[in-house]
């Protein structure tokens, strides 16, 4: 208020972290899941690895689990056609999952189509769909199939191997491949200890969170996932499914991970936790390591949106996390 004469009054809202109890997080226990790999597992994962390098051919038979279908698709709900795609190729998994919600009988409803026939799905869209009017609701999809394509894996060739990562012999391949799958391992156990720390340090956090705040966030925190992902060695097609689970569930997800978050920098500023240099380089380095990049292109990505401030929360995150499972209980 701005009076002609006497004192200014000037009024705004701030949104602040809330003010809460730190709940106890030494001495938890926890679950931590335990896995040995067999040559089968080894196959599989390999199996996945050259799936990048493979080509597409045509196949005339009926559809399998893992095939691609080139197909004319659209969805509806009632009368109204919602949208539609031309000539897309998609992979038969067991759940088709995209950006506001999923098909959860995806691999049931392909299973043997050929090329000329239609089939129709039930698709459920999430509670964040874009579409508020249709959100939570299902709707029909329709896919017409043009073509069954069957993907035709590399040779593992001396040459293939060198060009893939300077390999010697497949038994070496193979010994890589079994080391990544330990690497994934130590991702999902870090997952789930996650995942139960936050369930047990946020069961009192009934504290409600600025509507803003939440919406701001959301896409923030989606980056600190895939930025996980991507350091622990997943693929494209698996960190872009993770991606559309994750946004489909963006209000809950993120008000979870908010609260995490306050309670995670209070530890890290009581026992004086922070993000040094050579944190940002050696997360850099692994980033671009897995994904085939150089540590200076990584970087230059990172500065030019919100990354480097997710990869400062990230790395602030994972410090107290491990202070947290130092002082916890584990069963295996």
């Amino acid at each position: 208020e701005l009076p002609d004469e006497g004192p200014l009054t000037f009024e705004f809202d701030l949104e602040v972290r809330p003010d809460f109890d730190l709940p106890q997080w030494k001495g938890l226990k926890l679950e931590k899941p335990v896995h040995e790999y067999t040559d089968k597992d080894v196959d599989q994962a390999l199996t996945n690895l050259l799936a990048r390098y493979g080509r597409l051919v045509p196949h005339d038979g009926p559809a399998e689990a893992g095939d691609y279908v080139t197909t004319n698709l659209s969805f509806r709900h009632g009368d109204r056609e919602l949208s539609s795609a031309q000539e897309e190729v998609i992979r038969i998994r067991p759940v088709l999952s995209f950006r506001d919600g999923k098909i959860s009988t995806f691999g049931e409803v392909m299973a043997g189509v050929r090329a000329g026939e239609t089939r129709q799905a039930e698709a459920e869209l999430s509670e964040d769909a874009p579409n508020q009017a249709l959100r939570g609701q299902k709707v029909q999809a329709t896919f017409e199939v043009l073509e069954v394509k069957r993907l035709e894996l590399p040779e593992l060739t001396p040459e293939f191997l060198q060009d893939l990562g300077e390999f010697g012999s497949e038994a070496d391949l193979r010994d890589a491949v079994r080391d990544n799958l330990k690497e994934r391992l130590v991702y999902q156990q870090y997952r789930r200890a996650r995942q139960q720390i936050t369930e047990t340090l946020t069961a009192a956090a009934t504290w409600d969170l600025p509507p803003e705040l939440l919406k701001r966030q959301s896409e923030r925190e989606l980056l600190r996932a895939v930025l996980e992902l991507r350091r622990s060695g997943f693929g494209d097609d698996e960190i872009r499914a993770y991606e559309n689970e994750l946004r489909q569930n963006s209000r809950q997800a993120t008000a979870r991970a908010l609260k995490e978050h306050f309670i995670l920098e209070r530890i890290a500023e009581e026992e004086q936790i922070d993000a040094a240099s050579e944190d940002y380089e050696e997360e850099i380095r692994l980033i671009a390591r897995q994904g085939g990049e150089t540590s200076r292109r990584v970087r230059s990505r990172l500065e030019k949106g919100a990354g480097m401030d997710a990869l400062r929360n990230q790395i602030v995150e994972r410090k107290v996390i491990d202070l947290i499972l130092a002082h916890a209980e584990f069963q295996e």
